[in-house]
């Protein structure tokens, strides 16, 4: 199985960004915050990493957490993924104050991802 998060996969347009908070849904599994939206695109999803300045103010810090969140959803994409087919525009926002560590992020995806799978079970 190819772990690989090429570009294409990355959400970078502020015309989608914009749209999945204007018009997404989102699930909290602290210390994260997901928003998603159904999209129709050419890839299964987008997705895209947010770390409050407020809460870390050195830029060092900030993009150690976006690291972290990028390798835990890069090793558990699986739970992200459709079997149906639907596509998605995905925003994890790192909501805690310190620093955390890989297993504590990676507790906190995997917790999203069920959520966010119990959620799409409801409502089909």
């Amino acid at each position: 199985m190819n772990e690989k998060l090429p570009t294409i996969l990355k959400l970078k347009s502020r015309k989608q960004i914009a749209t999945l908070f204007a018009e997404g849904q989102s699930i909290k599994a602290y210390p994260l915050l997901l928003a998603y939206m159904p999209c129709e695109m050419e890839v299964p999803f987008k997705v895209g990493f947010s770390v409050s300045k407020r809460n870390f103010k050195t830029a060092v810090d900030r993009n150690r957490v976006k690291r972290l969140l990028r390798e835990n959803f890069r090793k558990n994409k699986y739970l992200f993924t459709e079997e149906n087919g639907q596509q998605y525009l995905l925003m994890f926002i790192f909501i805690g104050k310190e620093l955390p560590d890989y297993q504590l992020v990676n507790k906190a995806l995997i917790k999203v991802g069920k959520k966010w799978q119990d959620k799409k079970d409801k409502s089909i």
